[in-house]
């Protein structure tokens, strides 16, 4: 259970913030009045189970550093110690967690025991400093024979891993595209049309997150989804939706559960997964699916407003 050390107004958060780094003059893309992020880049982090971004929070005299959570991976660290999409991450172990990578480092030299966080939950009125402790063991996937699925240490197992891997992503793929106009017609909007070509686009970008190991719209290479799409052959402008999720369940319900995900965003956000998954204006969708390790299942969406066959 986590324990709120307050809940009074931004002006108060260095409360809670005593020995966190500053950072000053650093261009930022501002999230709200209150947190912003240093780039649009999101990295995963796979021993907190969570997806984010370097990001700061903003006190009346200075700028904290933290990771920005876009996702949290079911029975994962982040799960355990309460964290959801939109908070930030502090301190971990009282070290400051300003990357997904720094993340991995604390956790991958904490010791076995009790591990001690440090995050911000933001409300319309203030933001929530709470501190949270769990216990932790750290155990080396490599020297155990282990895998890190969804930030939790899992023992190899050979029999769940050919489960998890064992539906076709073609079939994967068509259920994708069904649940997405599925979604559509629940709330009012047409269907889109299933585009060959894009789907081409889509599945590429998700082998190659798997395959580079990264998780972010625009890949290493510098190429944002309408740069693959030219690249592609496809000269026309895209919207770009990518999910991941692990677990020990079928691949039907991590496609799902993305789905899922997305569609719990925030209802008043038109540039949002959920504000694109229902966005009017698109006619037809490619949609591509991918397998990680321990079965982790990757997608992506790519919407047009021009009809791609």
């Amino acid at each position: 259970m986590r324990h709120p050390v307050f809940a009074f107004p931004i002006f108060l958060l260095s409360i809670c913030l005593l020995s966190i780094s500053t950072d000053r003059g650093v261009s930022a893309r501002q999230i709200t009045r209150q947190i912003g992020t240093y780039s649009d880049r999101v990295d995963a982090s796979a021993r907190l189970g969570a997806n984010g971004s370097s990001a700061y929070i903003l006190t009346a005299g200075s700028s904290n550093r933290g990771l920005y959570i876009t996702l949290v991976y079911p029975s994962s660290v982040a799960a355990r110690l309460g964290l959801a999409q939109g908070d930030v991450l502090l301190q971990l172990n009282n070290r400051v967690v300003s990357s997904a990578a720094e993340a991995d480092r604390i956790l991958a030299s904490a010791p076995s025991g009790q591990l001690r966080a440090v995050f911000v939950k933001q409300t319309t009125q203030a933001l929530n400093c709470y501190n949270q402790t769990i216990a932790y063991t750290n155990d080396d996937p490599v020297e155990t024979g282990s895998i890190v699925q969804g930030g939790a240490t899992v023992r190899r197992d050979v029999t769940l891993d050919r489960i998890q891997t064992s539906v076709p992503l073609q079939t994967l793929e068509s259920y994708l595209c069904e649940i997405v106009n599925s979604d559509r017609a629940a709330h009012g909007v047409g269907r889109v049309a299933l585009s060959s070509g894009l789907s081409a686009v889509a599945r590429a970008h998700a082998e190659d997150m798997v395959k580079r190991q990264f998780f972010a719209h625009v890949n290493p290479s510098g190429l944002d989804p309408r740069g693959r799409a030219a690249a592609a052959g496809i000269n026309v402008d895209v919207a770009e939706n990518i999910a991941t999720k692990s677990g020990p369940m079928s691949p039907q319900q991590k496609v799902a559960g993305c789905q899922q995900t997305m569609m719990a965003e925030p209802k008043d956000d038109p540039h949002n997964h959920r504000g694109n998954i229902l966005n009017p204006r698109w006619v037809c969708v490619g949609v591509g699916c991918a397998y990680g390790p321990g079965g982790a299942v990757f997608l992506a969406q790519e919407f047009s407003a021009v009809n791609v066959p």
